[in-house]
């Protein structure tokens, strides 16, 4: 029998779709064939405690590390020196980075070490959320970096940022789109229970956005263009799920706007397709992304998306499976969640269109052994 291919990952971003993707990776790899370690920041320890037990019931590895997300010179130098230590000490025979922070350390401390096989996954690049000079000078760190990896996987809306920038040749760029497990997904049928919960009347449209409380997201367009169509539909639900640093800054906003019956913070919630099982649309408003694990969501369940136009034109196919909006137009986005209030069959007949495209487009079994090959096969140039 073969020796196992000994994998370490690498990430900071404790949440999100970074860690659902690398929890799929740490927990659905052959583990016949695969040998897995992780190392995450112990900044959140707590908070994903669940999945750390996920990922150690199915053998992998899990260690910490004290990894901030802000660039810290002197904290970075020894997060390398532990780094080196343990890529040494683990014998690995291959590193994989995710996301901006731990793609840099760990990209570094393999090139260090001499490491033959070193593999990035962005989850969207940090540039493209900067502009003018601050843009440049990622790009130029992207570049560096770029030099020093294996290969870097990314999403189509990725590659095409990835090319756009002259960040890595195109034989180092290797397409392996994001995928949900649907087996994990649970179908909700007490609607009108988790309306009550929600303090929601019975037959109101529901209108949701998921993710991070973040300057990336843009809230203030999402609540902007609520605001907009509560004047004409006043019964309209808002639904913003997520925790983060702006709660208290939206907050401050709904109400300044006499919004607060009419936009509810939920905070985080962990049984997600109970949000998914009561709205009927999905709305993103935000600046860059990479593919967002919600928008998966969201067709799975049969849910059509707006969103705005951040280069996932190939998921949200527009006037098909949802539309997508100018960044920042809220008065665009209004309008086209006011289409699907008025018209409850565009909204049905998306939704199905989404699945569909879903099904077809983005297989979580492809997912999985696209990663496998890439890891049994580590000069393959590219994998369509």
């Amino acid at each position: 029998m073969a020796p196992k291919i000994k994998i370490l990952y690498g990430l900071e971003a404790a949440g999100g779709g970074s860690l659902k993707h690398l929890v799929y990776l740490a927990t659905r790899l052959n583990k016949d064939m695969f040998d897995i370690t992780v190392i995450l920041s112990n900044s959140r320890q707590e908070c994903i405690s669940s999945e750390i037990a996920k990922m150690e019931s199915e053998g992998t590895t899990v260690l910490f590390l004290p990894m901030q997300r802000n660039i810290s010179p002197i904290n970075d130098m020894r997060l390398i020196i532990k780094l080196i230590f343990l890529i040494k000490k683990g014998r690995y025979d291959i590193v994989h980075a995710h996301s901006s922070k731990a793609g840099g350390i760990f990209r570094i401390a393999a090139w260090i070490c001499r490491f033959p096989l070193v593999y990035y996954t962005p989850h969207c690049f940090y540039f493209q959320g900067k502009k003018g000079i601050q843009k440049k000078c990622y790009v130029l760190i992207e570049r560096i970096l770029g030099k020093l990896t294996t290969a870097i996987i990314v999403s189509e809306s990725e590659k095409k940022q990835l090319i756009d920038n002259r960040v890595a040749p195109i034989s180092k760029i290797v397409n392996i789109n994001n995928a949900i497990d649907f087996n994990e997904y649970q179908q909700e049928k007490e609607f009108e229970k988790i309306k009550k919960h929600l303090k929601i009347p019975a037959n109101t449209f529901i209108v949701g956005a998921i993710g991070r409380l973040v300057p990336q997201k843009d809230w203030e367009t999402y609540i902007y263009a609520a605001n907009l169509v509560l004047k004409n539909y006043p019964q309209t639900k808002f639904l913003i799920v997520g925790e983060g640093e702006l709660f208290n800054e939206l907050n401050k906003l709904i109400f300044k706007l006499n919004l607060e019956n009419s936009i509810i913070l939920t905070g985080q919630v962990k049984e997600i397709y109970k949000i998914y099982a009561v709205i009927d649309v999905f709305v993103n408003t935000s600046l860059w992304e990479g593919l967002p694990y919600v928008f998966l969501e969201a067709m799975k369940y049969r849910r059509p998306i707006i969103a705005t136009n951040t280069g996932n034109d190939k998921i949200v196919i527009h006037e098909e499976t949802g539309f997508i909006t100018p960044a920042k137009d809220y008065r665009f986005i209004a309008s086209k969640i006011v289409s699907f209030i008025e018209n409850k069959q565009l909204s049905i007949k998306m939704g199905e269109k989404g699945m569909e495209w879903l099904t077809l487009k983005y297989s979580f079994e492809l997912f999985i052994r696209k990663h496998e090959q890439l890891y049994q096969e580590p000069h393959y140039p590219e994998i369509i």
